[in-house]
């Protein structure tokens, strides 16, 4: 199974040579960021299997700048990775490619492939309808997790968070097509929520303006009084948390637990529960890895 969102394709020298590789992978983002990233494992894994460690190297350097590891930004000591587990991942299949341990290498890929992909219960469209249309009130947690849902689609949730306002402490957003400007318009509900504890965002559109966004709001004491935790990872940005959110999280932070540090801040996911199975939902192919 392919990235179907996102264009894989092979570069060849317009002047009939190529480069010393004899071959150049181009990749584009055109949807769901996580699954460009996906279809980049399985073709460094279909190359590494079959002995094309070379070309398999230049493409898990091209995966470390899809991934912007390598962003200067996220390097300096003010920036924070919020998926740390990924840079792990890229620095363990670096270190098996040199080993040559194909069976090693493949159940990292697998096990990569599956830390970047939606769980496997996910809420799917169906039951967003649903919600929209029932009368839910008194929710302490909502997971639209995987649901796939663009922003003129949850900015609905609008009358939904706002019937929640003063109960719901976990909201997960997580794996859908949020974009800045759909987070900017549901800023407003988000901050008049006065229990709002955790908020995960994981697996969007989202850029590094929209962690300037958040920082703004946060700084204004009485938005998002209770919000204690935010999960950003696995966005087109990837890997960045600004010190100024982890000093606004740290501040928040209820005075008789143990303080985290800011790394363990910075590194945390949250975990949203009531999820289920949808029909509709197509999982990505996380065990078979077909690629050769």
């Amino acid at each position: 199974m392919g990235n179907k969102k996102s264009s894989l394709g092979l570069w060849i020298d317009p002047n009939g040579g190529s480069n010393r590789r004899g071959r150049h992978e181009t990749w584009e983002i055109t949807g769901d960021p996580w699954r460009l990233r996906v279809s980049v494992i399985r073709r460094f894994c279909s190359l590494a299997l079959r002995g094309h460690s070379e070309r398999a190297l230049d493409i898990l350097k091209d995966l470390t700048q899809i991934c912007a590891l390598e962003d200067p930004e996220v390097q300096d000591a003010d920036s924070f990775l919020v998926d740390q587990k990924t840079a792990g991942y890229i620095t363990r299949l670096n270190l098996l490619l040199k080993q040559q341990d194909p069976e090693s290498l493949q159940m990292e890929c697998t096990n990569f492939i599956r830390h970047l992909s939606p769980p496997a219960s996910v809420c799917g469209k169906k039951r967003f309808d649903f919600m929209l249309a029932a009368d839910c009130r008194g929710l302490e947690a909502l997971s639209l997790c995987g649901a796939m849902l663009k922003d003129k689609e949850l900015l609905k949730l609008d009358k939904v968070l706002d019937a929640n306002i003063d109960t719901m402490t976990h909201l997960d957003l997580s794996y859908n097509r949020l974009t800045d400007r759909g987070l900017q318009c549901l800023l407003p509900t988000l901050e008049k929520m006065q229990v709002l504890q955790s908020l995960d965002l994981v697996g969007n559109y989202l850029r590094k303006e929209t962690v300037d966004g958040l920082v703004y709001s946060m700084a204004d004491p009485s938005a998002f009084p209770s919000l204690t935790q935010v999960a950003l990872g696995n966005n087109y940005n990837i890997a960045v948390m600004s010190g100024d959110m982890c000093q606004l999280l740290l501040a928040r932070w209820s005075p008789h637990a143990r303080e985290p540090s800011l790394r363990e801040l910075a590194t945390g996911q949250v975990t949203i529960v009531e999820a289920v199975d949808d029909e509709d939902y197509e999982d990505p192919d996380i065990l078979a890895l077909q690629l050769l």
